[in-house]
């Protein structure tokens, strides 16, 4: 895909307000079925880093969350397009929802994808603070410390 990638352009101007914040991603890889109790499995946690501002009225219009402001955020990340960034997906492999994990030790589920630039490198997502942690136990490389 040509043009100018201008998140690249502007991504220096950018970080120097507002610098990103170094979280863990824990992407979605499917679900699990043990015993009747189906578990999401997560690919093994990255670090990346990440630029957390709040949902504007226009966009939580847009997402028809009109008064989630409180635990609900905007993220710009680093993205591909071997495993983009994602929230609920039904097919083709029932992923439900990555998982971003902040510096203060909270978790955040990403509910939407505002804007997929992956190609480009980059996303934008919608994501809402999770009251309890995320459940890892299906995944390979989960023990009891990983959460």
């Amino acid at each position: 895909m040509a043009g100018l990638n201008l998140h690249g352009i502007v991504r220096s101007v950018i970080t120097a307000v507002h610098p990103d914040e170094g979280c863990t991603l824990y992407q979605s890889a499917g679900q699990k079925n043990v015993l009747g109790v189906v578990t999401t499995v997560y690919n093994p946690p990255q670090a990346i880093k990440a630029n957390w501002q709040p949902l504007d009225s226009q966009t939580l219009q847009h997402l028809e969350r009109m008064g989630d402001t409180k635990a609900s955020e905007q993220v710009f990340l680093y993205s591909n397009t071997d495993m983009p960034v994602s929230g609920v997906q039904r097919v083709p492999i029932t992923r439900t929802g990555d998982i971003i994990k902040r510096w203060d030790g909270t978790y955040w589920l990403v509910t939407s994808v505002i804007e997929d630039w992956s190609a480009r490198g980059w996303a934008n997502v919608g994501v809402t603070e999770q009251v309890t942690p995320p459940d890892f136990s299906a995944s390979d490389w989960s023990d009891s410390s990983d959460t």
